[in-house]
């Protein structure tokens, strides 16, 4: 009897029947062989999806994308090979790039081509990127900016200072390049950086960036500014007097940054800074607090007498810069006054001497006080301002600022067990009161300790913002204070990584932020 063999003969050539998903040639096919663009884009997006997307995909995608007519597509092509991120697509991407671009379509190919060859991250796209800097559309531009920043590419220095200083630039861009020029790292771009920090245009100010950016340059940037916060830097104020930028503002934006620094070469300068004068009140006070934070970041304690001379201050913001400027430095010879001027001025200013003593101080009774005279106190300030809103109800104000005063005394229960333990004060560092954490974290950054960094790098996701500020300050002053300390903060590089990247955009985060990008780039430097 004849035997029927074809439904077996199916069964085993089955698996080669139907298309491998798994085998590049088999994406080619549905891209190369789709009906129009939109199906094309589809099979690409279907690939970047898909878990088949693996590096043996490259070649074929480096060879559509030369074949490819329409850059609509071409750019989802460069898209999936930026992020492959292999070296040998540069060439094919590069290949690609439109200078003529004028269209919509071939303007965001650029872009993506851009975008591909900085996600690479091989200094071979360096020349493309360059070239990319000079198109005309500002999304390619930008793109190709982040790049060079991002491969902190030398080569790419002089277009990017050209762009960062030229005033005629769109300011979007403009910060664009300052920030690059701050990744690049290179000393040269130090003038124009602070410049670009006093510089406005159409009401958009550049100091965050190139403040940033000079951080990051670190004692190049320190060597431009002494002279600028000293007043010696002749060529810069006759150039701020041409600008109407003034005097002020120099001194300010200067002292901001040496602070950020930690450099004290003009520490007796900033120091007199707390008693500038001015006809304007604001502007009095703005110098006199920005100096004092200033001095507290660099814990001077030069600092320590003059600041404490500044607590009969009644303006509340400027009394809690001169309080915490102390209370960084550690500054204890300040304490009788704190106290003093606890009882003295509105419950906003006194509140601040308050949370002084609780930073500085050993002696939880001293609260105990506080709290009894808090009635009397208050009671007289609303007879002076009747119509003050927490004065409607004034014992239920009375009650709220007993309760923060009895709170204030934790710290100094810890103070008085820990004195200036380092590891004692690493037990307090998970108190439940944030208050606690906070001046763990500070007392520990002043020890010098190089053994307890870990304990703090471990805890900078902290979310009470004062208390991860002194985790970031504190931590910073062990990494100044110790090589040990600083080759063991850099083991957890990855981790710090992670965040910054985690909560950049984060409102609640903005800006202490700031200051943890800092530490992030003085690891990295």
């Amino acid at each position: 009897m004849r035997r029927i063999i074809f439904p077996l003969l199916c069964v085993v050539v089955v698996s080669s029947c139907k298309s491998d998903p798994s085998l590049p040639e088999t994406w080619e096919k549905r891209i190369s062989g789709a009906k129009n663009t939109k199906e094309k884009k589809k099979a690409i997006e279907d690939l970047r999806g898909s878990k088949f997307m693996s590096d043996k995909m490259v070649p074929m995608l480096e060879k559509r994308l030369a074949e490819e007519k329409k850059p609509e597509v071409k750019a989802d092509l460069a898209r999936l090979l930026g992020e492959a991120k292999q070296a040998s697509s540069i060439a094919a991407l590069t290949e690609q790039i439109d200078p003529a671009a004028s269209d919509s379509d071939a303007k965001n190919m650029n872009k993506e081509i851009a975008t591909a060859l900085g996600k690479i991250g091989n200094a071979q796209a360096v020349p493309a990127l360059v070239k990319l800097l000079k198109s005309k559309d500002n999304f390619t531009q930008l793109a190709a900016i982040d790049a060079l920043g991002d491969l902190k590419a030398k080569e790419g220095f002089d277009p990017l200072y050209e762009i960062a200083t030229d005033d005629a630039i769109a300011p979007f861009i403009t910060k664009k390049a300052i920030i690059a020029l701050g990744e690049i790292g290179d000393p040269r771009a130090v003038p124009g950086l602070v410049k670009a920090m006093f510089k406005e245009r159409g009401g958009v100010s550049f100091y965050m960036e190139s403040s940033f950016a000079l951080y990051q340059l670190g004692t190049p940037s320190a060597d431009a500014l002494v002279p600028v916060v000293e007043g010696k830097n002749k060529e810069l104020l006759e150039w701020a007097g041409k600008n109407n930028i003034k005097d002020v503002a120099l001194y300010a934006k200067g002292v901001q940054v040496l602070g950020d620094l930690h450099d004290r070469r003009a520490e007796k300068t900033i120091v007199t800074y707390l008693n500038f004068k001015s006809d304007f009140d604001d502007i009095k006070l703005i110098m006199r607090m920005r100096a004092a934070d200033a001095l507290g970041r660099m814990r001077s304690k030069e600092g320590v007498k003059p600041l404490a001379a500044l607590l009969d201050e009644n303006e509340a913001n400027a009394r809690k810069e001169y309080v915490w400027a102390l209370a960084r430095i550690g500054g204890k010879d300040a304490v009788a006054k704190l106290v003093e001027t606890a009882g003295k001025g509105p419950w906003g200013a006194r509140e601040e001497s308050m949370r002084g003593v609780a930073m500085l101080g050993e002696d939880p009774t001293v609260f105990d006080k506080m709290a009894a005279a808090e009635q009397k106190l208050f009671e007289a300030e609303c007879k002076e301002d009747p119509d003050y809103e927490e004065c409607k109800d004034l014992a239920g104000s009375v009650k709220k600022h007993q309760d923060k005063i009895n709170g204030y005394k934790n710290r100094a229960v810890a103070a008085a067990q820990c004195k200036s333990d380092a590891k004692c004060w690493v037990g307090f560092l998970d108190n439940k009161d944030e208050g606690v954490r906070e001046r763990a974290a500070y007392e520990i950054g002043r020890s010098g300790n190089a053994e307890v960094i870990d304990e703090l790098m471990k805890r900078l996701p902290e979310k009470n913002l004062d208390t991860r500020l002194a985790i970031i300050q504190g931590a910073d002053w062990l990494i100044d204070d110790s090589k040990d300390a600083l080759a063991q903060a850099k083991k957890s590089l990855p981790a710090l990584e992670k965040q910054v990247a985690d909560e950049k955009g984060k409102t609640e985060f903005v800006k202490v932020n700031e200051d943890l990008r800092r530490l992030l780039a003085k690891l990295q430097r």
